[in-house]
């Protein structure tokens, strides 16, 4: 009868075989295709994040050129707007003579307003009325025509403004 931590002849001659055919079975080469060093995974890494530090770059940049888009297109809007307000005066020889546009006349450029996206004004620079209006209107004289000119500078915040500036004549009828 076997006891505990007794083991059997046969039982020790396959355990004897079994570790000799192993040990002399012929070992086969590790293959280089068998995984990654790594070495390779770090050098791959590097280029995959190199990749997609330039991807977030283009990004960057894209969302940057879009805004600027977005603000050069608002400001063209505001100054159509404003020299659309000088368009409405009205300029008739008469009688009786009627010239709204001599009250507009300024000697240099108009004292700045601030303009939302959405033409609200403000005195004062603000968060959101970040566009600057500012209007000159000159009388070059009788049976000449009036200057109008309307300057919107955005982008006050970036320490690089950017200007849109319509000009226009504006004839007189006598």
């Amino acid at each position: 009868m076997p006891t505990a931590g007794y083991i059997s002849l046969a039982t020790r001659s396959a355990i004897k075989s079994a570790i000799t055919s192993a040990a002399s079975a012929p070992r086969r080469p590790r293959s280089r295709a068998a995984g990654f060093t790594l070495v390779e995974v770090m050098v791959s890494m590097v280029v995959a994040s190199i990749g997609l530090l330039g991807t977030v770059a283009v990004q960057q940049t894209m969302f940057n050129a879009t805004a600027n888009a977005s603000d050069a297109a608002v400001a063209t809007r505001l100054a159509m707007r404003a020299m659309e307000e000088y368009d409405a005066k009205i300029i008739t020889a008469g009688p009786p003579l009627v010239d709204q546009m001599a009250a507009a006349v300024t000697t240099g450029w108009a004292t700045p307003s601030y303009l939302s996206s959405l033409g609200s004004t403000s005195a004062t620079l603000t968060p959101d009325c970040r566009f600057k209006r500012e209007v000159q209107v000159v009388n070059l004289g009788p049976s000449q025509p009036y200057n109008i000119s309307v300057q919107i500078t955005y982008a006050l915040d970036t320490g690089a403004p950017k200007i849109v500036r319509l000009d226009s004549q504006r004839y007189k009828t006598w």
